[in-house]
């Protein structure tokens, strides 16, 4: 199974990137939500997605996305640093399946994508 990370810090991108290729995903990541929409997203059974990035936030992608009859069913788990309870609302609301906050518990967002991908 095919996952993308979207996430504008590389560290991010490369720890997720390892540890997911270690469960057995083929990861692919991006480091922009633009870099990422020029993909073809609809090769991916998930996306970690980062919130807070330049130019088009996290929000923002996933709301194309859900717009978007082709990626509308893809899932999406928002991988954040903001962690009030009105942020994880509105990723809920635009249509995530889940929300992490950053730091990461590896175990948590390997549990997580294993949750995510056996509902879909």
């Amino acid at each position: 199974m095919k996952i993308l990370v979207v996430d504008d810090e590389q560290d991010i991108c490369e720890i997720l990137q390892y540890n997911l290729e270690n469960e057995g995903f083929e990861v692919v990541t991006a480091n922009s939500a633009e870099e990422a929409l020029a993909l073809n997203l609809t090769e991916y059974a998930l996306i970690l997605l980062d919130v807070m990035m330049e130019n088009m936030s996290g929000f923002q992608m996933a709301h194309k996305m859900k717009e978007n009859p082709a990626t509308a069913q893809i899932p999406i788990i928002f991988i954040t640093a903001l962690d009030g309870e009105n942020h994880m609302v509105k990723g809920l609301n635009i249509g995530a399946d889940d929300y992490i906050v950053k730091p990461l518990s590896m175990k948590t967002v390997k549990a997580r994508v294993n949750a995510v991908l056996r509902r879909v």
